[in-house]
């Protein structure tokens, strides 16, 4: 595309952000919720570095956009009455106030973004629109969630015994150690070898990974269009096999402070050995759903002939 052109499209554009009020106050919103953007795009490399879901946030937003933009033909029949218009610019007036709030934490950024989004959409669609599309709203509101891995903790932490997953983990770990001829023996959290031991923390736990296989199995579910029974079972597939992986992690980073030094172990117990793990751990989920996808949809195939 040559200059001239992106320059032609830019004030096109521009044009129509002014045409009129509605359109004003959209662009409004729009521009003041990018002031966001740098701190979020950095947490999303810095995150997706660090194992984080950021990208699988990303791809939350970008399915529940695409399926709205899919029926874009029924959009433009949807129009606001004058009270849902009034609500949507309410509410983004309220989160253009509440921008500078925002800086001082990630959530207030996130929730400052559906607020606005929120808004913008009940002021041009009404309310009608979230009736219509509610499984695309849910997956934008996914994306935004701020630290998702976080909130399930809070959740989890509520409704269980202190340290449950950490002690389970830790028995686990033992058992498989011992299955494997190593003198081990576990206190509470601590599982201790003759040379060394290990605490079995929140972040050894299995549960941070658990929660992001949870996502991608929901994400993967509706991509390959999948009715809800096999999207739970997906998502339990993936949880169990999450949970399950993280028991050999568990042994190896044991032998690891035991017996091949610190440095061996901060390998496993970091970035490198986390993606090696992450790694494995997907192709093993990816072919074990694809198989499951694959038989019950020659099932599905034979029943109608």
């Amino acid at each position: 595309m040559k200059l001239p052109t992106i320059n032609q499209s830019a004030s096109s554009l521009l044009h129509q952000s002014l045409k009129n009020t509605h359109n004003r106050i959209v662009a409004l919103g729009l521009l003041a919720s990018l002031c966001y953007f740098p701190a979020w795009l950095a947490d999303l490399v810095i995150g997706t570095l660090h194992g984080s879901a950021s990208v699988l946030m990303v791809l939350a937003i970008a399915y529940g956009v695409f399926h709205i933009r899919s029926d874009r033909r029924y959009l433009t029949k949807l129009k606001a009455d004058s009270e849902e218009r009034f609500l949507g610019y309410l509410l983004i007036g309220s989160a253009i106030l509440m921008i500078p709030f925002g800086f001082y934490a990630e959530w207030a950024q996130r929730l400052i973004w559906m607020i606005i989004l929120a808004g913008i959409a009940c002021s041009t669609w009404g309310i009608h629109f979230f009736k219509r599309y509610p499984l695309p709203v849910f997956m934008i509101v996914l994306g935004l969630f701020p630290q998702p891995t976080i909130v399930s903790k809070a959740v989890w932490e509520a409704f269980t015994p202190p340290q449950m997953l950490e002690r389970l983990m830790a028995w686990s770990g033992t058992l498989g150690l011992r299955a494997i001829g190593q003198q081990a023996e576990r206190v509470n959290t601590i599982i201790s070898l003759p040379a060394g031991s290990v605490d079995v923390a929140w972040g050894c736990s299995g549960f941070d990974m658990a929660t992001i296989m949870a996502i991608a199995s929901l994400l993967l579910g509706l991509f390959l269009k999948q009715k809800l029974p096999k999207v739970v079972l997906m998502i339990g597939i993936g949880v169990g096999l999450a949970l399950l992986a993280n028991i050999p992690r568990i042994m190896l980073m044991a032998m690891a402070e035991a017996y091949w030094g610190k440095a061996s172990f901060e390998f496993w117990h970091g970035f490198w050995g986390g993606q090696i793990f992450s790694s494995i751990l997907f192709t093993i989920y990816y072919y074990v759903v694809m198989a499951m996808v694959k038989r019950r949809s020659s099932k599905a195939v034979s029943q109608d002939y």
